[in-house]
């Protein structure tokens, strides 16, 4: 409180309790004018970093707010997001700025443009581009601060605020993780197609490429337990021929994944002909979707009740 100000309460002659109340009141419409931060303090501020072969994560935990976190999933490409303890910003479009370190508050500020926003414990999900461009500047000693509106209608914004502080050993971690992640995950193996053509059985080059990542990552997930290999056909010819030829196509699948180092008894050969169509056998486009191997892997114990369509 100013002394102008001071000045001007003694003129009116106000007693001990009403000060005490127009100063609280004071106090309060400064707190109302100010936007609303989380960030993390000198002592708190501290970078953290997970690794795997399958997944690789850096994060700064923000006091009261949850996580800012950088993460790169093996097959996929990097992202950024927050992750809250609850709902804190509305929907739409927030702020993305770069400002000086913590230790020179007067530096220039550059607008990164404008990010969508989600009412949601994650509101803020960015893809490579941008998250890259984030690390970069944390490398060089800046702060980063995204800012949206409340959820709950407030006039005044809501910042987040993250710093370089003892970033640059952990980046370092995550850098060697990511040049350590397998090709592929578990989602873009769990279930692989191979289409053959007319009665052809033999594997083409590219339906082996589509086994090898297969074999690449169950070399190195032990939770895979089965390999469930399908065989079919379309309608076409006589239904026992069919048959065998399903089979043939299937074990033709099976005998790569041995020879590639795969349990010989974690795989499970099974083999329908025309009995699971996919598509209608009226047309060509539907006969040659037909004429397909599937392989699933599966985690947890086998169940051979169901064939994989």
């Amino acid at each position: 409180m100013t002394r102008q100000q001071v000045k001007i309460m003694r003129r009116l002659d106000l007693g001990l309790p009403a000060l005490c109340l127009l100063v609280f009141f004071c106090f309060l419409l400064v707190g109302r004018a100010e936007a609303m931060r989380y960030e993390a303090g000198f002592d708190k501020a501290n970078w953290e970093s997970e690794s795997s072969i399958f997944e690789c994560r850096m994060s700064q935990m923000v006091p009261e707010y949850g996580q800012v976190v950088f993460y790169r999933r093996a097959g996929e490409k990097q992202q950024f997001f927050l992750d809250t303890k609850t709902v804190f910003f509305k929907r739409g479009k927030g702020a993305l700025q770069i400002t000086g370190p913590v230790w020179k508050p007067r530096s220039a500020v550059q607008n990164l443009g404008y990010i969508d926003v989600v009412e949601s414990k994650r509101p803020v999900t960015l893809g490579p581009r941008l998250s890259e461009r984030i690390m970069a500047e944390l490398g060089r000693g800046q702060q980063v601060v995204i800012t949206r509106k409340p959820w709950y209608g407030a006039k005044e914004s809501l910042s987040v605020a993250f710093n370089s502080l003892n970033y640059r050993p952990v980046y370092d971690n995550y850098l060697s993780c990511v040049a350590g992640l397998l090709p592929v995950n578990f989602d873009q193996v769990e279930r692989t197609t191979l289409h053959f053509g007319g009665s052809r059985e033999t594997l083409s080059a590219g339906q082996k490429a589509s086994l090898d990542r297969i074999v690449i990552y169950a070399k190195a997930d032990n939770e895979v337990s089965t390999y469930y290999i399908d065989g079919h056909t379309d309608s076409r010819g006589i239904m026992a021929e069919n048959l065998e030829l399903s089979k043939k196509r299937a074990e033709q699948v099976a005998d790569y994944l041995l020879r590639a180092g795969l349990d010989k008894n974690k795989i499970q050969v099974r083999w329908h002909g025309e009995r699971y169509p996919v598509a209608s056998n009226r047309s060509a486009k539907g006969r040659a979707a037909n004429r397909r191997v599937t392989v699933r892997l599966e985690k947890g114990e086998a169940s051979l009740d169901v064939a994989s369509r």
